[in-house]
């Protein structure tokens, strides 16, 4: 059950191919213009090294997860990111704070030029300057100066938030199996459950090492100014931790594939029809373990409220997974609409 809100999830999240993506930056350069050492801005493409905007190769990134589109790969992107929309959110707003003064790009507030015809909008000689003087316009470092290295604020939290929807559906739709499993004749922990736990808890354990190797790597980049590439340093400790945990993970993801397909061909084949299995012999013991034979004498209520209660949980752990999905997906708005 747990495929039906991932798939819906997928289909409402706008996903972007490599191509579409790098054919709407060049879209955006051919359109921006960006600060150069005079006074005149040019054209993003007639300034190759300056570009507004471009896509890093897979050779400038860590981890080859970061240059894949799949929304599946986007714990490899998250911190880089987060960082780029909150370095340009920064500017956004250090640059907002100076045009309500009235101080423009190039010079004092007494030499801010006032619109014509009473037009809203900023006269473009306030925002046209030197490519230094843009960079402390918008509170950035004087070109040559490393940015501040620091963890965006709120990424935390987001990851917090995210973490326990994700995780809530992923054992409300596990426990449910294993409610609906320990509650049906032999009752109690069995091969079923026993496998069905081990599924759940390999993914959530999948989920953390993915995570710790998106951190580590966020940490190599900002450790790695200054640092040679070869030797024992805290830059290529946590290189080496991210590369290892990465690829131990997409192994492990691999696996957990292979064997929930693997359970589900047991569960048809009656490979779990056995008398260590039937018996219930992993939960209770091989002293308290036994096999029902004839049902008829056994309180089938249990077993109904067991089942109803798997599906309840599972039911509602997808709409609430879907009804938060839903929530904080911003409609698209359409920018030509007048």
């Amino acid at each position: 059950m747990w495929l039906i809100p991932i798939v819906v999830g997928w289909l409402w999240i706008p996903v972007c191919s490599h191509d579409k993506l790098k054919a709407a930056i060049d879209k955006a350069n051919d359109l921006a213009f960006v600060a150069t050492d005079a006074d005149a801005p040019r054209r993003a493409y007639d300034v190759s090294h300056m570009q507004a905007i471009r896509m890093s190769e897979s050779t400038e990134v860590l981890t080859r997860d970061a240059s894949r589109t799949a929304p599946v790969f986007n714990y490899a992107r998250i911190w880089e990111w987060w960082r780029a929309v909150e370095m340009i959110a920064r500017a956004f707003e250090h640059a907002g704070g100076n045009a309500e003064n009235h101080v423009p790009v190039h010079g004092r507030p007494d030499q801010w030029v006032l619109p014509r015809d009473k037009h809203p909008a900023i006269h473009r000689e306030n925002r046209t300057g030197t490519i230094k003087q843009v960079q402390v316009y918008c509170g950035f470092p004087d070109v040559g100066e490393l940015p501040e290295q620091t963890v965006p604020s709120g990424v935390w939290g987001r990851i917090f938030i995210a973490s326990v929807f994700a995780l809530g559906l992923q054992w409300a739709t596990t426990g449910s199996a294993v409610i609906t499993v320990v509650f049906t004749p032999t009752t109690g922990f069995g091969c079923r459950s026993g496998a069905y736990i081990l599924y759940g808890t390999v993914s959530t354990m999948i989920w953390l090492a993915l995570l710790l190797s998106s951190y580590l790597a966020h940490c190599a980049v900002m450790w790695c100014d200054g640092v040679p590439e070869a030797g024992f340093n805290s830059a290529n400790l946590a290189k080496g931790l991210a590369t290892f945990l990465r690829r131990l993970s997409i192994f492990a993801a691999g696996c957990s594939t292979l064997g929930i397909v693997l359970i589900g061909v047991f569960q048809f084949s009656n490979f779990y029809s056995t008398c260590y299995c039937n018996s219930s012999v992993l939960g209770r013991g091989s002293k308290a373990a036994y096999n029902i034979i004839d049902t008829r004498g056994f309180g089938h209520d249990q077993m109904k409220g067991g089942w109803i209660g798997g599906v309840v949980l599972a039911g509602g752990g997808v709409c609430v997974f879907l009804l938060f999905l839903h929530l904080i997906l911003e409609p698209s708005r359409d920018t030509d609409r007048r």
